[in-house]
């Protein structure tokens, strides 16, 4: 048996479309694989997308509390990467687009996503961390 967690927007299940941002998706998608076909789906709100740091380590312990042996992700941030390598689950790379939780599987179970080995974004600072975003350094104001 194999559980494969999928960061996603919503709760549609098969036809819900995969949401590139590992630790700030809505929610994860679960899809249980038994002699290759799909036995169950559920979605799991994620906690930790609002967290102003950590989102991608706390995301891995919501993959891990629910048994997934393995994920496909979009962007992995070197944290989440290094938490889901912990777990010892698995990690594919989505192959890009619109696909949904139904095609990503289907793409799993044909062999044709890549194994992911490292992140493959930079770390990020939590949800922007202010000081100093504006470039304008305050001219406008009167």
């Amino acid at each position: 048996m194999v559980i494969v967690g999928i960061p996603t927007f919503g709760n549609k299940g098969l036809n819900e479309v995969m949401n590139d941002r590992f630790g700030r998706c809505n929610t994860f998608t679960f899809v249980t694989i038994e002699n290759n076909e799909i036995v169950e789906v559920k979605s799991v709100v994620n906690d930790a997308q609002g967290a102003m740091g950590g989102a991608g380590i706390q995301s891995a312990q919501i993959i891990g509390n629910n048994g997934a042996t393995e994920v496909i992700v979009g962007n992995l941030g070197p944290n989440a990467m290094n938490s889901l390598s912990a777990l010892n689950i698995k990690i594919y790379q989505s192959q890009g687009g619109s696909l949904t939780v139904k095609e990503l599987i289907g793409l799993r179970l044909s062999g044709k996503l890549q194994v992911l080995t490292s992140s493959n974004v930079a770390a990020h600072a939590g949800m922007g961390g202010g000081m100093g975003g504006g470039r304008g350094g305050g001219r406008g104001r009167q």
